[in-house]
């Protein structure tokens, strides 16, 4: 025999068998593109952990530096064969190995770097300046050193 408890007593069932879910969650949830979770609402939960819903100005910023690391990649290809020299000395290196090695080597380490600041993009840099605010200082560097690059070419 089965004993009742009191709470099956008093309380009474209210929850339908009903299914809330009509379809499945969509392919970008998992992206960063449409997620739910923006900040970080306990203060338990403050600290070195990830976000998986960005501004779209992060998004903007983050494609912009992979897009501004290519054309840098292309622009000192065209300096190098024109007599120009590589200044990092991993770069440097890998330049010397081929175009094919040095292209995968400044893409991976960008688009890296990249994924690391974006899903941190919420939390403070050495605890003076948000991540977001250093991802745009960095599309700022870039587009400097996509300019110097340029004047470069046109003084060859």
């Amino acid at each position: 025999m089965a004993e009742i408890s009191q709470h099956d007593l008093f309380w009474e069932e209210r929850r339908s068998n009903k299914d809330r879910r009509r379809r499945s969650s969509r392919p970008l949830n998992h992206y960063g593109v449409i997620g739910r979770r923006s900040f970080e609402r306990r203060e338990s939960d403050r600290g070195l952990t990830g976000s998986d819903h960005f501004d779209k100005s992060v998004w903007y910023a983050a494609l912009a530096i992979i897009a501004l690391s290519v054309m840098d990649f292309i622009l000192t290809l065209y300096i190098l064969n024109s007599g120009g020299d590589e200044l990092s000395l991993l770069m440097n290196y890998m330049s010397k190995q081929g175009s094919s090695l040095f292209f995968a080597t400044k893409y991976c380490l960008t688009a890296i770097a990249v994924l690391i600041l974006l899903a941190h993009h919420q939390h403070h840099f050495f605890r003076t300046a948000w991540v977001k605010a250093f991802l745009y200082s960095i599309v700022i560097g870039y587009s400097a050193l996509f300019a110097y690059e340029i004047q470069l070419i046109v003084a060859i």
